[in-house]
C-alpha cells in the first residue's frame, strides 16, 4: 500500500511537468489564400497539416491561422471545391510563426465532367436534378465479385443490404429510403439504355411442401465489374422523369464499356484471389459448459414430486442405471464436444478471371470479353459460379452525324445454395439450429448398418450439418441482355434515337430432400422438385432531342 500511495503523487508530477514542455514545441502557422487568375481573395479554403488533425478554413479576406503547430518541417494542404489543391512544405519554430501564401487555380474538369442521365449524356454544370456518378476505377477496390460492391458506400443517400450472407445473395437498394409498406421499393434498373426487369428470374425453392417464392436476384450481379464504364445514381423526380411511374424508387443507369479507336487491337487478362471467414463467431456453451449447466438442473427437476406427479416416463426416463436420481443417461447428454458453427462454416475462396479483346478505328471500335468467377461461401454446401460472355461494337458515319452501337451480354450462374429458411418442419434453417442444437452429440454416429447424421432432441431441432449437406437446393439463371441503337443528327441542334432491347431471363431450380430429411421423414421417403420459368422484356424506344445554344457558353436541352 505504501508503494501505491507514494506513486500517486509522483505521476501526477510527472504529467504536470510534461504539459508545458509539449506545448513550448509548437509555433503557428499563418497566411492568405487567392485565386492565382484574379487575385482575388477565397473564403471557406480548407488550410490542413498533413499527418494531423490540426485544421481552420480562410476568411472572407482569405487570411487563416493555424495555431499548436508541432514544429518542424510541416505539410500544410489548401483545398477548396472547383479548385486544384495545393501544398506547401514549412519550417515551424517552437514558438515562432511561419509563413504560407497559396494561389488556387481553378479547375473546371468536374463541371466540364459528362454525366449520362436519362436523357443522353450533359455536362455537370447543367445538371439540376440529384443526380450521383460513380467511377468504376475508384470504386473496384479490393476483391469485387459483382456490381452491387462497387455501389455500396460511394452514393450518398443510397443504402445496400444484402438479403443474406450467401453467395451471389439478391440485395435490397433503396435510393433516399423506402416509399411503400405494401409495393417494391426497388429502383428501376438501366442498362445500357434497356430497363431491367427485377423479378425472380429463378424459381422458388421448396420449403415445406408449398415452397416459398425466390428472392429477387439483383440485376446487376450478373453483370462483370470489369466491363462497366460508369454508374449514375438518379435519385430525385426531375432525373428520372423520362422513365416514368418505374422510376419513383430511383434510377441505376449503368454504362458498359465500348472499345477504343485509333490503335491496334489488344488483349486484355487479370485474374485474383481471395479467401473469407466469419468475421465474428456466436458466444454459445460448449459441450462441457452444457453438461455442467443441465445436469444439475435436471437432477433438480426429477427430485420434484409436483413435477413428476403422473408422469412415470419422468422417473425413470433420465435415472442413470442404477435407478437413482444422481445422473443422467450418456445417450440423453452425449459425451462429445461439438462447435456446431465451425461444423457448418469454412474458409471461403474467390478466384476471379477476367479476359478481353478489343480495337478498332476512329470510326469503328469493338470490345469482346469473357468472365469466370467462382465463389465458395463461408457457410457449408453455398457455392457461386458465374461465366459471363460479352460483345459491343460502335460505328460512326456521315461525318459522325449518324452513330450505330450494339451491345450483347449473356450471363449463366449456377448457384449451390444453403438451406437458411425453414427445409420442411419447425425446425428452421441452418443457423437457427446451430445456436440451439445440442454441443454434447456428435456430428455422426456408427452403427451396424452404418453411419449416420445424429438427430436427436425433438422434431423441432436438427442436426445443422445434416441440414447443410443432406439437402440438395440447385438453381441456375442464364440471361441475355441486348441492345442495338441508332443516332441521327438530323439538323439545327435537333437528334433522333431509336433504340431497340431485349432482357430474356430463364430459370432452373432442383431441390431434393432425402429419407432422412425432414420432410422425408414425414412422407416416407426422399421428395425431389424440377421448375423452370422464364421472362422476356422487349423495348423499342424512340427519342428527339433539342440541343439550342440560348446564352454564351450555356446550351439548354429539350
Amino acid at each position: 500500500m505504501r508503494f501505491v500511495r507514494h506513486a500517486v503523487p509522483v505521476f501526477a508530477l510527472l504529467s504536470l511537468t510534461a504539459f508545458p514542455l509539449t506545448a513550448q514545441n509548437t509555433g503557428t502557422v499563418r497566411g492568405q489564400v487567392v485565386d492565382s487568375t484574379t487575385r482575388q481573395a477565397l473564403a471557406g479554403v480548407i488550410i490542413q497539416v498533413e499527418g494531423t488533425q490540426l485544421q481552420t478554413a480562410s476568411g472572407n479576406d482569405g487570411s487563416y491561422t493555424l495555431a499548436s503547430v508541432p514544429a518542424g518541417s510541416v505539410l500544410v494542404r489548401a483545398t477548396r471545391i472547383g479548385y486544384a489543391p495545393q501544398r506547401q512544405s514549412v519550417t515551424v519554430t517552437t514558438g515562432g510563426t511561419a509563413e504560407a501564401q497559396f494561389a488556387l487555380t481553378p479547375q473546371a474538369s468536374l463541371l466540364e465532367a459528362v454525366v449520362v442521365t436519362g436523357y443522353g449524356t450533359q455536362r455537370r454544370e447543367a445538371i439540376t436534378g440529384s443526380v450521383s456518378t460513380i467511377n468504376p476505377a475508384q470504386a473496384n477496390v479490393g476483391v469485387t465479385t459483382n456490381v452491387t460492391q462497387m455501389l455500396s458506400g460511394r452514393a450518398a443517400g443510397v443504402d445496400i443490404t444484402l438479403n443474406n450472407g450467401e453467395p451471389g445473395a439478391g440485395s435490397q437498394i433503396l435510393i433516399r429510403g423506402g416509399s411503400s409498406i405494401s409495393n417494391s421499393n426497388d429502383p428501376l434498373y438501366v442498362i445500357d439504355g434497356v430497363p431491367i426487369n427485377n423479378v425472380a428470374t429463378e424459381p422458388q425453392g421448396m420449403s415445406g411442401v408449398v415452397g416459398t417464392p425466390a428472392l429477387p436476384r439483383n440485376p446487376l450481379n450478373l453483370l462483370n465489374p470489369s466491363d462497366i464504364a460508369s454508374i449514375t445514381v438518379l435519385k430525385d423526380a426531375s432525373a428520372t422523369a423520362i422513365y416514368g411511374s418505374r422510376a419513383a424508387n430511383g434510377v441505376i443507369l449503368v454504362e458498359t464499356k465500348k472499345g477504343t479507336g485509333g490503335g491496334g487491337p489488344s488483349i486484355e487478362y487479370d485474374s485474383y484471389a481471395a479467401a473469407s471467414s466469419p468475421a465474428r463467431r456466436l458466444d454459445v456453451l460448449d459441450g462441457d459448459e452444457y453438461r455442467a449447466y443441465v445436469n444439475p438442473q435436471f437432477v433438480t427437476w426429477r427430485s420434484d414430486s409436483t413435477a413428476c406427479a403422473g408422469r412415470p416416463a419422468c422417473a425413470t426416463g433420465f435415472a442413470d442405471s442404477s435407478g437413482g436420481f444422481g445422473g443422467i443417461k450418456p445417450y440423453v447428454l452425449g459425451t462429445a464436444n461439438t462447435d456446431w458453427e465451425r461444423a457448418v462454416t469454412r474458409t471461403g475462396v474467390t478466384h476471379n478471371h477476367n479476359l478481353s479483346f478489343s480495337g478498332g478505328t476512329e470510326d469503328t471500335r469493338y470490345r469482346a470479353s469473357l468472365n469466370y468467377m467462382k465463389d465458395d461461401g463461408v457457410a457449408l454446401s453455398s457455392t457461386l459460379q458465374r461465366i459471363q460472355g460479352r460483345l459491343a461494337g460502335t460505328h460512326r458515319a456521315l461525318d459522325n452525324r449518324l452513330r450505330l452501337g450494339v451491345n450483347v451480354t449473356t450471363s449463366r450462374v449456377n448457384n449451390t445454395y444453403l438451406t437458411f429458411d425453414n427445409t420442411g418442419g419447425f425446425e428452421g434453417g441452418v443457423f437457427q439450429n446451430v445456436a440451439i442444437f445440442d454441443p454434447t452429440q456428435p456430428i455422426t454416429f456408427t452403427d451396424a448398418t452404418g453411419t449416420h447424421f445424429y438427430e436427436g432432441g425433438g422434431s423441432s431441432v436438427r442436426n445443422p450439418v445434416a441440414l447443410a449437406k443432406q439437402l440438395i437446393d440447385i438453381g441456375q439463371t442464364t440471361r441475355t441482355l441486348g441492345n442495338a441503337t441508332a443516332e441521327l443528327d438530323i439538323a439545327g441542334g435537333l437528334t433522333g434515337q431509336v433504340t431497340v432491347g431485349l432482357d430474356h431471363a430463364s430459370g432452373g431450380r432442383q431441390t431434393y430432400y432425402p429419407k432422412e430429411s425432414p420432410i422425408g421423414d414425414a412422407l416416407g421417403g426422399g421428395v425431389a422438385r424440377l421448375v423452370a420459368e422464364r421472362a422476356r422484356l422487349l423495348l423499342f424506344a424512340r427519342q428527339l432531342r433539342l440541343q439550342e445554344q440560348v446564352l454564351p457558353h450555356r446550351r439548354v436541352a429539350v
